[in-house]
């Protein structure tokens, strides 16, 4: 059998593992019946006591109201961080907390696959259970609106219909093994730079387009049991005691009936909070301090509130409710709850299944890549990052996984032992390394590329590498892999919680050098980025074999190795929009980016959006990646169904190999009564194709997809008119196309 056809049929076999667990959530009319039974047992003292945490990830137990344990709080979406002390965030030692590393959902959103995205949920839920945790602190749904921002390595896209397609699935399977999802950060977080006070000022029309439609999809039709509030301002009030977003957005609009948990620290008031929206307040244990009592003084300054008259009795039973409810769906009243697995292989496949469809190649020119496993006795390695382990960084998602696999250890494991896989520093910052910030591994390999100590005194000893030992080692390699991009950590210059990057930059020294090995014009020579965010990359036009490989978690170098060398056919494709420089950008063009008062005065030209509508040519376009293969498009045709269409194109797979294809159809209005974008993405399917075969596209199509948000009657409405949509392979390429037409004007309730 092919072996790419094997490969296309891991995620069946993964996936065939997995299914709904029958009855979970439990229904509306359970929950909301056993939260008001549940609150008419608690006190008024009992309640304003859950309405903040008794430790750092905990709610307290309430044994005799039937809350029989602490709820128990993980944060990420992709995997588990390790156990936090009750009081701080210093993690306690010598816990059993180890958990699988999935890829980041930066990675997850490459593959473009609803089915995966079960699969992630899947996962998550189980090791969730297994750890006796009730709610996930993610997904996270931000969209990418700078490149710059420290997050979006956790964040799927800059486009609201894919974060939301992907979002709804994964959210489902979570929830499906009894724990409750938290959609984060609402609202409009998209930059780290000064995220706790910086003010952002964004219009209605843009607001429902752009940055509301995941959290909607995640709500109201995910059903996520949790949402969290963002650290910055909106509109000059804090989003953990703004109004509109939390009553007027959340419960009066979309009908929210789940849990409202702060970002932790994100509250800033007792009163605002309370009767502006605001439900649970949690911090690091010692920094809850609005609601509830952390410290034992026998004051709760949300009870005092309410006895002075500041914030209604009423007021606290709705939060309370609120909270319950989530709880009620769960089936944690009941003790429902499966007790789920952790550290399996099937949730080690998972991760490499996951892994294998996000990368995107983005430049095959040359054809080097599939490479020849049977034609490789040497392989130079160009890039310590390649050994960097990656998985316990970011800070908000660090893991603790059992093992993690980096590129380099994938590649070594995957060519065996009679393969010689050397490596070597990639500029001078690299050559020239402080021997205490680099690893024993990597000194030892040092050394074997010619490498010396240099004594600077006081202990200060750097390993220093001749820049020819590494070019002499590309010239005799069979294959070269050059490796770059960016690294998670801590501060500037790495995506992180807490901080943006200054710039676009890769790490000093790294473009010269990899311009300098281009130009050495070597037959087999392999560039590889691995980062959440993209960087400039000035030399791509010269590089003939490019790579894009997100963070993929502790599976890393297993994807990366059966990609190279052919077992998997790549079939990612980018989730934003690679600019050549970040002038080219909207918040670069419009100056719109500080830390202090944030106007989006770009409005919903984002991303793709905005260089079309500028006219400016990115380095790769949103939704762009390349295969082994080709593919072709036939003719569009579109036929009425269920009041809007099914848009169907055949799709030939016309190479030689198997290969996954990302159908994509966008809508292009034909006539511009209101300001309108030029196109938008409204539809994807992911067909996998035997070479040779062609199968028919299907995407279906309703009157919303061409709807904009009207701001005078505050509803969304779809103009009488014509609509082209237009399908390809990526945004900027659409070979076929149809256009349809609606006959009235229909606006929508909601």
């Amino acid at each position: 059998m092919n072996k790419m056809k094997i490969a296309m049929l891991t995620v069946v076999s993964v996936m065939g593992v997995y299914g709904m667990r029958a009855g979970l959530p439990l229904s509306d009319e359970y929950a909301r019946a056993k939260a008001e039974e549940v609150k008419g047992k608690l006190s008024l003292e009992q309640k304003v006591s859950l309405l903040g945490g008794c430790a750092t990830m905990y709610l307290k137990a309430i044994p005799e109201a039937g809350i029989y344990r602490e709820w128990a709080m993980s944060d990420c979406s992709h995997t588990m961080k390790p156990e936090h002390g009750r009081a701080d965030w210093p993690y306690v030692q010598g816990v059993d907390d180890r958990s699988t590393a999935l890829a980041p959902l930066s990675a997850l959103g490459c593959t473009w696959n609803r089915g995966l995205a079960t699969l992630h949920g899947h996962v998550m839920g189980e090791q969730m259970r297994a750890l006796n945790k009730d709610q996930m602190l993610g997904p996270g749904v931000n969209i990418n609106r700078t490149p710059l921002c420290g997050r979006n390595w956790e964040y799927m896209s800059e486009d609201p219909y894919l974060v939301a397609q992907m979002v709804v699935p994964l959210i489902q399977a979570v929830q499906s093994h009894g724990i409750a999802a938290t959609v984060k950060h609402f609202a409009v977080n998209n930059q780290e730079l000064a995220r706790n006070s910086v003010d952002t000022l964004v219009d209605e029309r843009t607001l429902h387009e752009i940055y509301f439609p995941a959290f909607r999809a995640a709500i109201r039709e995910a059903g996520s049991l949790c949402l969290m509030t963002a650290y910055n301002k909106f509109n000059g009030v804090h989003c953990s005691e703004n109004a509109y977003l939390q009553r007027g957005i959340l419960r009066d609009r979309w009908g929210f009936m789940g849990q409202i948990v702060t970002d932790w620290g994100g509250q800033h008031s007792t009163v605002p909070a309370a009767l502006n929206g605001g439900n649970l307040e949690m911090d690091r244990g010692k920094g809850i301090r609005y609601f509830t009592d952390y410290y034992g003084t026998g004051k709760f300054p949300l009870l005092e509130a309410v006895k002075n008259g500041d914030v209604p009795e009423a007021t606290v039973d709705e939060m309370v409710l609120h909270l319950l409810y989530a709880m009620a769906k769960t089936g944690f009243f009941e003790k429902a709850q499966d007790k789920g697995e952790r550290l399996t292989e099937r949730h080690q496949q998972a991760a490499r299944t996951i892994g294998e469809e996000a990368i995107v190649l983005l430049k095959n020119e040359k054809g080097v890549l599939p490479l020849d496993k049977a034609s490789v006795r040497t392989v130079a390695v160009v890039g310590l990052a390649a050994d960097l382990k990656q998985a316990h960084l970011g800070c908000s998602c660090e893991s603790h996984p059992l093992y993690e696999i980096t590129p380099l250890a994938g590649l070594r494991e995957y060519l065996g032992d009679g393969v010689k896989v050397d490596i070597y520093p990639l500029g001078a910052s690299e050559r020239n390394a402080d021997v205490a910030k680099v690893s024993k591994e990597q000194l030892e390999l040092m050394r074997i590329a010619g490498g010396s100590f240099t004594d600077f005194g006081e202990g200060q000893k750097r390993l220093v590498v001749p820049a020819d030992a590494v070019e002499k080692a590309c010239r005799a390699a069979d294959v070269v892999i050059v490796f770059t991009g960016t690294t998670m950590g801590y501060g500037r210059a790495h995506e992180t919680e807490g901080g943006d990057r200054p710039d676009m930059s890769l790490p000093p020294g790294h473009d010269e050098e990899i311009a300098k090995i281009l130009s050495w014009n070597l037959p087999k020579l392999v560039v590889v980025n691995r980062s959440g965010a993209f960087s400039e990359l000035p030399w791509a036009d010269q590089c003939a074999t490019l790579v894009h490989m997100p963070y993929l978690g502790q599976e890393a170098g297993r994807p990366r190795a059966r990609t190279l060398f052919g077992d998997v056919n790549p079939s990612g494709k980018l989730t934003a929009t690679w600019p050549r420089r970040l002038a080219d950008t909207a918040v670069s063009q419009m100056g719109t980016y500080n830390g202090r008062k944030v106007i989006y005065n770009e409005r919903f030209y984002v991303g793709y959006r905005w260089f079309d509508e500028k006219g400016i040519a990115p380095l790769f376009p949103f939704g762009y990646g390349l295969s082994y293969t080709t593919f072709a498009y036939g003719k569009a045709e579109a036929a009425a169904a269920d009041g809007g269409w099914t848009v169907t194109v055949p799709v030939t797979n016309t190479g030689k190999v198997a290969g996954k294809e990302v159908v994509q159809l966008y809508v292009e209005p034909v006539e511009h009564k209101v300001e309108r974008v030029k196109k938008e993405l409204k539809g994807f399917v992911k067909l996998a194709l035997e070479p040779g075969q062609t199968r028919t596209a299907s995407l279906a199509v309703t009157p919303r997809a061409f709807a904009y948000y009207d701001v005078l009657t505050h509803r969304w409405r779809t103009l009488a008119g014509a609509y082209r949509l237009r399908v390809g392979g990526s945004s900027a390429d659409l070979p076929a196309e149809v256009t349809v037409s609606v006959d009235r004007d229909i606006q929508f309730d909601e």
